[in-house]
């Protein structure tokens, strides 16, 4: 191997020379590193948003356990390699990591020998605290979670004369979703005894109000569910509207907005009436005078008492009672015939009055109560569709997944460009290497350092170069001269 890269390097000169080391040099270094990044694990979160009060006992048993890690975002997110994801996970809830928060019902595991019954109250009350707050942690959307319960204590025969209350304050990982809080109150409701939801008060860390928990007789509660009934009546009126006369006109050609105001109003009367036709005896005395021997006049005497007949009547009307019914109805222009240049026409009277009766029937608008159903042909403006844009995250989520092949790629393709062109400053360095020729008898002449040069006759121009190669190079002349003569 020696004997075969001994010449090339010797007709190699100096400078190449160097270039080409230092260019292997960086091939290798760029292999090198190139496997090295390929070769690193991919780091994924084992957990995050961890108290940093649990990060110290986590970390510990991974050491145990063997499992790489990084800690990131200030020690709350723990990073593992994405093969050692659920070795982690299983090493720590073999521990019983992360344990987070206040104990459960695990508080009752250990003997209660001496415990009053005061410690036995309150240890429940902090039992089912920590069960709630974790039961509402894993809910999506929750980071974490803090309940409070105030149960109040009963006299042993009935029931306690205040309601439990409750306070829950949530760490969200985005904006409150309100089902989710409803959700919330009413799990924390049904948890505890004598618990109503309006008794649950919800709140972010940040001290916003979630929740509606209201007291008895509140005006704000009640505001609150009556604007809640009444959208979801204008919605579902507006919906059998849209579905009747979208069956005419089509969906994408009519717009309905429903108004229903509602009231809530509780009013119970009470009414006495009195028939006076109609009369009843009540009472009746009767007193009568006899004559005695003497003689005298007799006397009969009669007290009747009539009463008339009287009805009561007590009524308490239901609160949610439309008001007044308002429909306004956007109909579309008929459209021009296909083909033709010809602008949208309006509809015709008739028609207009005919998809206001069906709205009118579909509504169920009482007209002695004032309802009022427009419709309005118009012309609607063209829909503009939008091209489909990829959402930045899908297109940082791909990056993230291909990046790794697309640099390997990138990587040997500059090492097969730096080799080709390695390649060709060799071959550019050995074809112009001198062809020296030298006539048998005449003077020692040489151009490539060839075992086998080919013997030409020199004119008087070449005789002259390869003259002045010899002289520049005697050593190449010499290693052919030796080979003309082992060959000879």
């Amino acid at each position: 191997m020696n004997e075969l890269l001994s010449p090339l390097f010797d007709r190699i000169g100096g400078p190449k020379r160097a270039l080409i080391l230092v260019v292997g040099l960086a091939a290798a270094g760029l292999i090198f590193a190139i496997s090295q990044w390929a070769s690193a694990p991919t780091w994924v979160p084992a957990f995050t948003g961890v108290p940093l009060e649990s990060v110290s006992a986590m970390t510990d048993k991974l050491d145990q356990s063997g499992v790489k890690y990084r800690l990131e975002r200030g020690g709350a997110d723990i990073m593992v390699a994405a093969q050692d994801l659920a070795k982690a996970r299983v090493a720590l809830a073999k521990g019983g990591l992360p344990n987070s928060g206040r104990p459960g019902l695990e508080l009752f595991d250990q003997p209660s020998w001496g415990m009053t019954d005061f410690t036995q109250r309150i240890n429940y009350v902090r039992a089912l605290e920590g069960e709630l707050e974790r039961t509402i942690g894993k809910m999506d959307g929750i980071q974490s979670a803090q309940v409070h319960l105030v149960m109040h204590e009963t006299d042993g025969f009935g029931a306690a004369e205040k309601p439990n209350e409750a306070s829950v304050v949530l760490k969200l990982k985005g904006d409150a979703d309100p089902a989710v809080v409803k959700g919330i109150a009413h799990l924390v409701a049904s948890s505890v005894e004598s618990l109503s939801s309006d008794r649950v008060t919800i709140v972010d860390d940040t001290g916003r109000l979630l929740s509606e928990a209201v007291e008895d007789n509140s005006p704000t509660g009640l505001t609150s569910r009556q604007l809640e009934m009444q959208r979801e009546l204008e919605t579902y009126l507006r919906d059998k509207a849209e579905k009747i006369v979208a069956q005419m006109v089509g969906a994408s050609n009519l717009r309905v907005q429903v108004s229903a105001p509602m009231s809530f109003d509780q009013v119970q009367r009470t009414t006495d009436a009195v028939d006076p036709d109609k009369q009843v005896v009540a009472a009746e005395q009767k007193a009568q005078i006899v004559p005695g021997a003497q003689g005298g006049a007799g006397q009969n005497n009669t007290s009747t008492t009539y009463e008339n007949s009287k009805s009561t009547e007590s009524f308490t009307s239901a609160p949610g009672t439309i008001k007044r019914l308002t429909v306004a109805v956007l109909v579309a222009d008929r459209p021009a015939p296909a083909g033709s240049k010809a602008q949208p026409t309006p509809r015709s009277a008739a028609e207009l009055a005919q998809i206001a009766t069906l709205v009118r029937s579909a509504v169920g608008a009482d007209s002695t109560r004032g309802d009022v159903v427009s419709v309005v042909s118009v012309p609607f403006a063209p829909t503009i569709v939008a091209a489909p844009t990829v959402p930045a995250t899908d297109m940082v989520r791909v990056v993230e997944t291909a990046q790794r092949p697309l640099l390997g790629v990138l990587g040997l393709v500059l090492i097969i460009v730096v080799a080709l062109l390695s390649l060709k400053s060799l071959k550019q360095t050995t074809s112009t290497s001198p062809v020296l020729a030298l006539p048998r008898g005449d003077m020692v002449q040489a151009a490539l350092a060839m075992p086998a040069a080919p013997l030409v006759m020199p004119t008087d121009g070449v005789r002259h170069r390869v003259a002045s190669s010899i002289e520049q190079q005697p050593d190449v002349a010499a290693r052919v001269v030796r080979a003309w003569l082992k060959e000879a």
